[in-house]
């Protein structure tokens, strides 16, 4: 079998770039340039996306204006024709994401996973299987906060005072700090997720790309107060039991099959739609 057949027969069933890609610029740094023209990266970015059950037409854009729509979420053929002034028919039986540009807080190039990660962002506008995954994942890491740790995580915050303020932050540091502790996905080994809601796009990467969803063992303590002396966390310390944890352990894992499965919904519903990221 030669090249060009064993890329029909993956995932992606298109990879085509729309514009003039000689130079960075436009929401594309030197580094989505080197990769997205570089045969031998597109031909790792195909073999990344192997483990998908679904097919995929991707479209890279690089001409003035496009990269002004960001996380566009679904749009249809004409929309794509007024905006862009590209005819893409989106096919019924794939899924149709077109990247406008690389642009981000985490500044990091166009790999397969970030292509799997930025879809995230594109398909999470009134996306209700979507809202349900995540709604679901941030209920479940809450509970082990509270259940797990005796950590409260206050849900009212309706006057915003400067304490309330205050322990929202320290409640999100919370699920962040959890979130880096139990993704082992490379964002959390490296303790690089920027919030809570990136765990999300990453475990749906993870899904796309590995086929599965893994979790690290709950950590023994966590400390969500993010005040630090010395390099050090000075606030609380918030511990579990070693026995309740190894139990918390097996609980986890079982979200991790229950996420399997909501994704799974997720990228379903996306079949013969377009969406601009």
């Amino acid at each position: 079998m030669d090249f060009r057949q064993w890329l029909i027969e993956m995932p992606i069933t298109n990879f085509q770039m729309v514009g003039k890609w000689d130079k960075s610029g436009q929401g594309w740094s030197p580094q989505d340039v080197g990769i997205l023209t570089n045969p031998a990266a597109v031909e790792k970015i195909h073999k990344r996306w192997s483990n998908t059950k679904d097919n995929f037409d991707f479209y890279f854009v690089k001409q003035p204006n496009a990269s002004k729509w960001l996380e566009q979420g679904e749009v249809t053929p004409d929309w794509v024709k007024k905006n862009l002034n590209l005819d893409i028919q989106p096919n019924p039986n794939n899924i149709t994401v077109i990247f406008t540009n690389n642009r981000g807080d985490e500044k990091v190039p166009m790999t397969a996973w970030i292509m799997a990660h930025r879809m995230g962002h594109a398909i999470r506008r009134n996306n209700n299987e979507w809202g349900n995954f995540t709604n679901e994942l941030e209920r479940d890491l809450t509970r082990i906060l509270t259940e797990a740790y005796h950590y409260n995580i206050d849900k009212n915050y309706y006057s915003m005072t400067k304490n309330d303020f205050r322990k929202y932050r320290q409640d999100q540091n919370a699920l962040l700090i959890l979130a880096n502790s139990i993704g082992t996905m490379r964002s959390a080994r490296q303790n690089n997720l920027r919030n809570f809601n990136e765990l999300a796009y990453e475990l749906l990467a993870q899904r796309l790309l590995t086929g599965h969803i893994k979790f690290n063992p709950l950590p023994r303590c966590i400390t969500p107060n993010p005040r630090k002396a010395w390099g050090r966390p000075i606030g609380q310390q918030y511990c579990g039991d070693p026995e309740e944890l190894a139990e918390w352990n097996e609980v986890l894992q079982s979200y991790a099959d229950q996420y399997e499965y909501l994704l799974d919904g997720v990228v379903s519903n996306l079949e013969g739609k377009m969406y601009v990221m």
